[in-house]
């Protein structure tokens, strides 16, 4: 039974170099076997209906390399935890005056860390205040023009490609597919 997922591309940028534009993402996900696809602002967030949804990436992949060049992860997740998640209010209590942004990373594998949450990293910039399997709930800090960044500081613990989302993307998202 098929069912709702989001698939976010990393350093995807719609119609700029090294990236499709939105009717090939769009038209490679479909011809990959996926339903009911919507690309979601240009960011490459994408919401698809599929069986497999990591075999229609997969496939989809060839057809992203060969027209626009694009290799990088995809990283794909149900739409029910993104519910689930906004659903859990994890940022309450955590936010404060200097809070920029409110973040969901998403990550695949990658070596084990254990972190004393929230925890801060060195820059005081970023704060990750919930781990779930593959994702990262963070605070982030803006000193002049330099925001932390949630997508470097989990690569660098984790050592596997990230990327990341603003509270504000997800919360459209899950309102563009019904579920807001």
């Amino acid at each position: 039974m098929s069912s709702p997922h989001v698939v976010f591309y990393r350093s995807m940028n719609l119609g700029h170099a090294g990236s499709p534009d939105r009717a090939t993402l769009e038209s490679a996900l479909s011809a990959a076997g996926a339903r009911g696809v919507k690309s979601f602002q240009t960011n490459g967030t994408v919401l698809i209906d599929a069986e497999e949804p990591l075999g229609v990436v997969a496939e989809a992949a060839k057809t992203l390399e060969s027209a626009a060049g694009y290799t990088e992860p995809a990283l794909v997740r149900g739409l029910g935890l993104l519910v689930d998640v906004l659903d859990s209010d994890p940022f309450d209590g955590h936010e404060d005056s200097r809070t920029y942004r409110k973040t969901f990373t998403f990550f695949d594998g990658g070596r084990p860390v254990e972190l004393k949450l929230p925890w801060t990293n060195t820059r005081d910039d970023v704060d990750i205040v919930e781990l779930r399997e593959g994702l990262a709930l963070s605070l982030i800090r803006k000193e002049k023009s330099n925001a932390g960044s949630p997508t470097a500081e989990i690569e660098r613990l984790f050592g596997v490609p990230a990327t990341t989302r603003t509270l504000g993307t997800i919360e459209r998202l899950v309102k563009a597919a019904g579920r807001g």
